[in-house]
């Protein structure tokens, strides 16, 4: 015995936008990640005008800067900006791609289905 056919054509149409929905997701949750990366790195860089100060004057003045300056605190206080600049990012990501992934399923189902 030979079954033909053990999708329905609604059922594979179906997975065939979910599909589309998710890659769509996914694609715009990367470019809104990426872009979020991007100006959070920008506004940390120009934030950051004391840690690179301090790291010029100790490069210039050699061990004397060093003692001027608390190179270790200002590296501190910079990652952790860049942990948060991360974590932000993902979170903006994920919330556009989810956003985006639900309206693009919402509108294939209706043009579609």
């Amino acid at each position: 015995m030979r079954v033909n056919n053990v999708v329905p054509d609604e059922t594979r149409q179906w997975v065939g936008r979910l599909a589309a929905a998710l890659i769509i997701g996914i694609l715009a949750g990367v470019i809104a990640f990426l872009t979020a990366r991007a100006i959070g790195s920008a506004w940390w860089l120009v934030n950051q005008q004391a840690l690179l100060e301090a790291t010029r004057q100790a490069l210039q003045e050699g061990v004397i800067g060093l003692a001027n300056t608390d190179l270790r605190a200002l590296r501190m206080a910079a990652e952790a900006q860049q942990m948060m600049i991360a974590e932000v990012s993902a979170w903006i990501g994920l919330g556009v791609g989810l956003t985006a992934a639900i309206g693009a399923l919402v509108r294939l189902e209706l043009r579609g289905g």
